[in-house]
């Protein structure tokens, strides 16, 4: 169980959040099959699939999973399928198909396709922090993002699930690289993203390069700004920072293996159950103190104080 991307939100709640009540909330909202005549299906699983429970405890920390159904039927497909009812009309009629009798018979055509249509299963996993109050996610895609929080709001409709306050993180990452003052916690890998905060589509990737090297520093001078860059936590976890704190591309390092496999080796008797808490608990654990450190650092006044 380890997130390859990491996106924070932050709750607020009456009160502390609970592996009970949480339980409880999203059992509500379970997954069920999609039925043949939907196109889509969501609900909540049991994060481990060893265990029934909606919600995978950890101490202080909360594992649960959106799982989402989704029919597959490709626009080629409809497309092919009207034209030939296009066609047809057109040959036994000998009459044009006008726009509204076209989209009227491309949405025929989908329900009488949808029930024959694959449906492939995705899955997003997210934790929350029960001391901080906060929902670390694992994606950082917007579409997915979105669904996510919705489905949350629906399931825990007295709690509300907001992104954190934070400054524009782009000129302090250009700093860090400009001056090399950043937090000793991290370290500056060799790849990233400037991009022109007058132009947004000026843009320059720069891979697998000395980031600190003479080439490179001009361009920082001349108005560009770092939007992303790749850098190293505590050197556990190496990872890409956006410019909406978001993380991706996480590669957790020997370290934090061979300290998962150190727990794991005190559960022999369930060795996968071992294995999963291990991870979880480890990961959980390093993407909270790496958020904890960014928020010193970017957040605003109104967060520093929460």
């Amino acid at each position: 169980m380890w997130f390859k991307q990491a996106q924070l939100f932050k709750l607020e709640s009456r009160g502390v959040v609970n592996s009970e009540e949480l339980e409880d909330q999203l059992k509500k909202l379970s997954f069920t099959p999609c039925p043949s005549g939907l196109p889509l299906s969501q609900g909540w699983i049991s994060p481990n699939d060893e265990e029934d429970s909606l919600v995978y405890s950890a101490p202080g920390f909360l594992l649960i999973c959106l799982q989402t159904e989704a029919k597959l039927l490709p626009a080629s497909i409809i497309r092919q399928k009207l034209n030939e009812k296009i066609k047809e009309i057109k040959s036994t009629q000998d009459r044009k198909v006008s726009y509204k009798e076209r989209n009227d018979l491309k949405q025929e055509i989908y329900r009488e396709l949808l029930p024959r249509a694959f449906g492939a299963v995705y899955r997003d996993y997210a934790f929350i922090d029960t001391k901080n109050n906060w929902l670390i996610l694992d994606t950082n895609s917007p579409k997915n993002t979105e669904k996510f929080v919705e489905f949350f709001k629906r399931s825990l409709n007295e709690i509300k699930i907001m992104s954190p306050e934070i400054k524009n993180p782009s000129p302090i990452l250009t700093r860090w690289l400009l001056d090399g003052d950043h937090p000793k916690s991290l370290s500056i890998e060799d790849t990233c993203v400037l991009v022109d905060p007058k132009q947004p589509e000026r843009k320059i990737r720069i891979q697998r390069q000395d980031l600190a090297a003479n080439c490179v520093q001009p361009l920082l001078k001349n108005n560009l700004e770092v939007s992303q860059i790749k850098m190293t936590w505590d050197e556990r976890v190496t990872f890409i920072l956006k410019n909406d704190l978001t993380l991706q591309s996480l590669q957790y390092q020997d370290s934090v293996v061979e300290l998962s496999g150190e727990y794991k080796g005190g559960h022999k008797n369930d060795a996968e159950e071992g294995s999963f808490k291990a991870d979880f608990f480890i990961m959980s654990g390093i993407l909270t103190k790496m958020f904890s450190e960014f928020l010193k650092v970017f957040a605003k006044k109104t967060d520093k104080q929460a």
